[in-house]
């Protein structure tokens, strides 16, 4: 199958099939040319799991616990410690969440034959919520459905939930895995404090291409693969409902920019999806420079210096 072909099928999410703008068409082509878009998974695969084998042998630490949200991300990111010869703790935390998207992350603990642990954090979402409500009414008042509302809601749900992974990730001696993909990076689509955790091998992956192609590689189930990517905080209808654009078109729009690609049209899907690629990055700059450290106001190079230390008791 061609690599055009098999990208549009990967992004027919929720049974949609994706139509791409024409002009948005030209440019995933032009990215092709470039390799940006490429038919090297295998190779991208192999090198990922090296790569954790290291890091495994390096720190001496054999366990990661990762939440299984029954997305793709967390699916493939199991499945690539796995490969690396870790003990791969995978845990469902729902909290309000349809039951279809916590049985797709118990499918894929059985699928992929990692250890599987269940929590239901729904109680004490509501309890925390109601315990801060003096501070911000609104949490505990479902009726208020304010998109400002529901992120702040979402937010709670992520921390909840990463509170619960450190605590079985020191329990069991291990660190906690992180599933979000580059095109999450980018778009700032995470919660601070809330999805970021110790070590993250498809960070630099894109959701349209690399991730769901690897994913296929690794078995992970096709109900899961194609679901409708979803925050699973109750924000929207899905992630590409959040943005206005699908995660192709996010992508195209993204990568385009970063490697310098001549994108003039008169289309007005392209100008909207440049338009939603440049306000989700830029608003979201802070996120991938958290926490901003100061200079020491007389000693600058106190941060060089202990980096140096650092290298040097690695060796």
């Amino acid at each position: 199958m061609d690599i055009k072909d098999s990208i549009l099928r990967l992004n027919a999410r929720g049974g949609d099939p994706i139509v791409l703008d024409d002009d948005l068409d030209v440019l995933l082509s032009a990215l092709m040319e470039k390799e940006v878009y490429a038919d090297n998974i295998v190779e991208l695969r192999d090198a990922l799991v090296s790569d954790l084998v290291e890091y495994k042998n390096t720190y001496n630490i054999e366990t990661v616990v990762l939440g299984m949200s029954g997305g793709i991300d967390s699916a493939l990111t199991a499945s690539l410690f796995r490969d690396a010869g870790y003990r791969v703790i995978g845990v469902t935390l729902p909290i309000e969440q349809h039951p279809d998207e916590t049985m797709r992350g118990v499918e894929a603990c059985e699928k992929l034959g990692i250890e599987h642990f269940q929590v239901d954090l729904t109680e004490e979402f509501k309890s925390m919520c109601e315990s801060i409500s003096h501070l911000d009414a609104r949490l505990s008042e479902y009726e208020d459905d304010t998109k400002e509302t529901k992120i702040r809601r979402g937010n709670i749900r992520a921390r909840l939930r990463m509170v619960t992974l450190y605590n079985l990730a020191s329990l069991h001696k291990g660190f906690v895995a992180s599933t979000d993909n580059f095109s999450e990076l980018a778009a700032g689509f995470w919660t601070l404090h809330g999805d970021v955790g110790d070590v993250a091998p498809i960070q630099s992956l894109t959701k349209s291409w690399e991730v769901p192609a690897m994913a296929e590689l690794q078995g992970v189930p096709e109900s899961i693969i194609l679901a409708k990517p979803t925050d699973g905080l109750g924000v929207a209808n899905g992630d590409e409902d959040q943005f206005g654009c699908s995660y192709l078109e996010f992508d195209i729009g993204l990568l385009s920019r970063c490697y310098g690609l001549d994108y003039q049209s008169n289309s007005e899907r392209m100008k909207d999806v440049f338009d939603i690629v440049d306000s989700r990055v830029g608003s979201t700059i802070y996120k991938r420079f958290n926490p901003s450290n100061l200079n020491h106001p007389t000693q600058p190079d106190r941060y060089d210096l202990l980096g140096n230390y650092d290298k040097l008791l690695r060796r």
